[in-house]
């Protein structure tokens, strides 16, 4: 999963003129990494903790969270 985080960082943070932060994600099919990108006078990177969807408990809420954030009205 590594492997595609430096091209999501590279198209991210080339994104940050037009906008304040970015949200990205990596994953394997499996493996999900959120990863939140600020532009500040230097912009940093967070990786948000890796979500299992085969080994996590709560894999259906946070699908139905995923959901319900998906059907929020476009705010541009």
């Amino acid at each position: 999963m590594g492997e595609g985080l430096p091209q999501l960082l590279t198209y991210a943070f080339k994104s940050l003129n037009q906008q304040l932060s970015v949200w990205g994600l990596v994953t394997n099919g499996l493996r999900y990494q959120f990863v939140h990108i600020k532009g500040d006078q230097q912009p940093t990177y967070r990786l948000i903790p890796l979500l299992n969807f085969n080994g996590s408990p709560d894999a259906i809420e946070l699908l139905q969270v995923f959901k319900a954030i998906c059907k929020l009205p476009n705010l541009q």
